[in-house]
């Protein structure tokens, strides 16, 4: 049946026969398969180790009486990365990582029986089988080394052609064997745990005698992301070498210390060597005995520097008495060390106990629940004093997003202080009331909500203060967010004087809904606005106004048209997949461009084609998801040449046409103009091509300077199709013609295409009706299989 089939077919086994003369057999069918793959639900995985086993070995005897190359024809329909399982990407996750877990155990017992074979047998097999090791790429290798040797996994990770992951599923606790894991180190890039507990369990297997061991070990911390998790009893010898470990790498780790026993004499060891952690979670108890050690020794094992200490949690009740104690401990270590961040959100703590923290001097940011976060800041509120106050907003970075204020709460913090603070409107709608009285502490308060920003442009233009709307800006980061607001004409003419006060600020209008003639009010301020964020539809409209404006303006107008493309980064963006309002029911839908439309596009871009900006910056057309009939799609020919052209292939294929039809009336300079817009680059693949597109991709080919990339990959082209585009594919450098039914009738008139003409680097055939492919294997620039 296979020497029937006109191309190699791959082969899926769901059962075989043991004996050696179909086990022959089958090798003669090799021939006639691509690829050679096992069902993963085979009841009895052995059997199929023992099958391919038996395969290699009659290949083995058969190169062996016929010098025939047969075991590397067996490793060459192996060599594919899903190894021993075909690739199907229905499969689910779960099934998924089944397979992955099955084809890492398949690798290791194929290894192992097949060196087995060569040491019975004397024969020489691995060496063939080195390329199916080297494409099969499980994306994790999970393995078990308490029922595996790692001397068996280091083997295979010596085939791999670059370092892997490994996820340990259990390990050995014998000397012998975490020796030999260490030594697969080299070939691991990154190693994940069951147990957070490894590090602490390989340290107290081993004893660390020397430097080239501590070195292996920190190879190994640094292997599992430098993450070290130390709990459970730690004795003296663990703490040892541990401790020697991290005086090589503690400035990248980030440890967790929640031991349920260790002596102080043991917590020196583990961090004597240390002058800088990244980060630091310590239990309640650890944090205790710590601080003793500091007591103690006056300055512990270092003044340690750790970017961010950590309380951890181990019991949701903490009794007040053992919770102040943990307190008064850290604190005793903020004065010792250098800590940027302390992280107590594990825990709720009265707002009371957290003045001394908030008295420490020098640079702290707290990090805290939202819960404790609230009773602190009424605790502060309540004291109604300016240095607690001052002192609160710096360690809390004035974020308090997460509370509920009341007005008076919010206006006394402002009061005694200088810091900024940052309220979320949404947990605090009655704020919106006192907008007016928020006013003057604009610069300082930033309130991140637009129907925030909405109500102060209004209220700041009712009272015409100017100084005002720098200090709104600056609170806001000069964004002037409008987001799915829906303005009145009051609105827009606050939204101008707004504007008329501002300068290179950034104006969000995305869903944003604008009477009618409001727009026209707003373009001449677009010089003030460094960035302008639109949705496809207000992008239509303000095109059209700014393309009026011009027809309706006697006098000289502003560069108007300039300074829109300039806010939107030279982008015109009417795909739906750039911005996406959940809101909305029709953003999947194609937008339709009319005549007008393209009319205003064409009319904006010709205002500004000779300005320095858009001759540096490109216009990026983007009209992806469009439809736009012929007639207005003419009105985009003239502008092809300034612009960046992406769009639907549908719509390559309508330009394609029109271009074609303008060479037939005279008009080529539109097939250079399409060229540049395309950046040289045609994609058509996925779409089927009839005669006619064809023909008019011919046209444009043949009175244009060519293309960098043309890709006519799964277009259904015939040879009829190809005979109409062959004479003109010489102005393509990379040409995709694969997955189509291309035939060897075009043999020769391919191969005389690409042996005349240099400029062509590569010509992609694969996948086609080509039976013979011999004449294309001696040039390489062909990519045929």
């Amino acid at each position: 049946m296979l020497k029937l089939q006109p191309e190699k077919k791959p082969v899926e086994l769901k059962g075989w026969s043991d004996e050696e003369s179909e086990v022959r057999s089958f090798l003669q069918c090799l021939s006639y398969i691509s690829q050679l793959s096992f069902c993963p639900w085979w009841p009895d995985p052995s059997k199929r180790i023992k099958f391919l086993v038996d395969l290699l070995s009659q290949a083995a005897e058969w190169e062996e009486q016929t010098g025939e190359k047969t075991l590397k024809l067996v490793s060459s329909v192996c060599t594919y990365s899903t190894f021993p399982f075909c690739d199907d990407d229905d499969d689910d996750d779960d099934d998924g990582d089944i397979n992955k877990k099955y084809q890492c155990n398949f690798l290791l017992d194929l290894y192992s029986h097949v060196k087995d074979y060569e040491t019975q047998t004397g024969r020489s097999v691995l060496p063939a089988l080195q390329p199916v090791y080297q494409s099969a790429s499980p994306a994790v290798w999970p393995i078990d080394l308490s029922e595996r040797n790692a001397s068996l996994l280091l083997e295979v990770l010596k085939l791999q052609p670059e370092k892997k992951p490994v996820k340990l599923k259990g390990w050995s606790d014998e000397e012998s064997e975490v020796r030999s894991f260490l030594q697969c180190l080299s070939y691991i890039s990154q190693l994940s745990c069951d147990d957070d507990r490894f590090f602490q369990t390989v340290c107290e297997s081993i004893p660390v005698r020397s430097r080239e061991e501590d070195q292996q070990l920190a190879s190994l911390l640094q292997a599992l992301g430098s993450t070290l998790s130390l709990g459970g009893e730690l004795p003296r010898k663990t703490c040892r070498s541990v401790g020697r470990v991290l005086g090589l790498c503690a400035s990248r780790v980030d440890l967790t210390l929640t031991p349920s026993k260790i002596s102080l004499k043991g917590a020196l060891l583990l961090l004597r060597h240390e002058s800088k952690l990244h980060k630091l979670r310590l239990s309640v108890g650890m944090a205790v005995k710590l601080s003793r050690l500091v007591r103690r020794t006056g300055r512990g094992a270092t003044p340690l520097t750790v970017p961010e200490l950590s309380l951890v949690l181990k019991s949701s009740h903490l009794p007040e008495r053992v919770l102040s104690r943990a307190l008064s401990s850290v604190a005793s270590l903020l004065r010792l060390w250098r800590v940027q961040c302390l992280d107590l959100t594990d825990f709720w703590i009265q707002g009371h106990s957290l003045i001394t923290l908030l008295c420490h001097q020098g640079p702290l940011s707290l990090r805290l629940n939202s819960d404790t976060l609230q009773q602190l800041t009424v605790v502060v509120y309540e004291a109604q004093d300016k240095d607690l106050t001052q002192l609160f907003l710096e360690k809390v970075g004035g974020d308090l997003t997460s509370c509920r204020l009341d007005w008076e709460v919010l206006l006394s913090l402002l009061q005694l202080s200088t810091h900024n603070i940052t309220v979320d409107l949404r947990k605090n709608r009655l704020l919106e009331k006192n907008i007016s009285d928020l006013l003057p502490f604009l610069g300082r308060v930033t309130l991140k909500s637009s129907s925030f920003v909405k109500s102060s442009i209004r209220h700041i233009y009712d009272s015409r203060d100017s100084d005002c709307v720098s200090s709104l800006l600056r609170s806001s980061d000069h964004w002037i967010n409008l987001n799915s607001r829906e303005l009145d004409r009051v609105d827009c003419t606050a939204l101008c004087f707004t504007l008329q006060h501002s300068h290179q600020v950034k104006v969000n209008l995305l869903w944003t809904s604008i009477p009618p003639g409001e727009i026209e009010s707003i373009l001449p301020l677009l010089d003030r606005v460094s960035q302008l964020s639109v949705d496809r539809k207000l992008l239509l409209s303000f095109l059209q106004c700014c393309a009026a404006s011009k027809i309706q303006q006697g006098a000289p107008p502003p560069p108007t048209a300039e300074w829109l493309l300039r806010s939107l980064h030279y982008r015109l963006d009417f795909s739906c997949s750039s911005s996406v309002d959940l809101s909305a029911q029709d953003q999947e839908k194609a937008l339709c461009l009319t005549t007008d439309h393209c009319r205003a596009i064409n009319s904006v871009l010709k205002q500004s084609q000779h300005s320095t900006q858009l001759v540096q910056n490109q216009v990026q057309l983007i009209l992806r998801d469009c439809e736009v009939e012929d007639r207005a799609l003419r009105e985009l020919l003239p502008i092809l040449h300034i612009v960046k052209l992406s769009s639907s292939k549908a719509l390559l294929l309508q330009l394609l046409d029109l271009v074609s039809e303008g060479i037939e009336e005279g008009l080529l300079r539109h097939t250079g103009s399409l060229c540049r817009a395309l950046d040289g680059e045609l994609d058509l693949s996925e779409t089927r091509l009839d005669q006619k597109a064809c023909g008019s991709l011919a046209l444009v080919l043949e009175h244009s300077e060519g293309l960098s990339k043309l890709d006519l990959s799964h277009c259904q082209l015939t040879d009829h199709h190809l005979q109409a585009l062959i004479t003109n594919l010489h102005k393509v450098q990379v040409l995709d013609l694969s997955h189509n039914d291309i035939t060897d009738a075009l043999t020769d008139r391919i191969l005389q295409l690409v042996s005349t003409n240099t400029s062509i680097h590569t010509v992609r055939l694969f996948n086609n009706r080509i039976q013979d492919r011999r004449p294309f294997l001696t040039d390489k620039r062909f990519e045929i299989w």
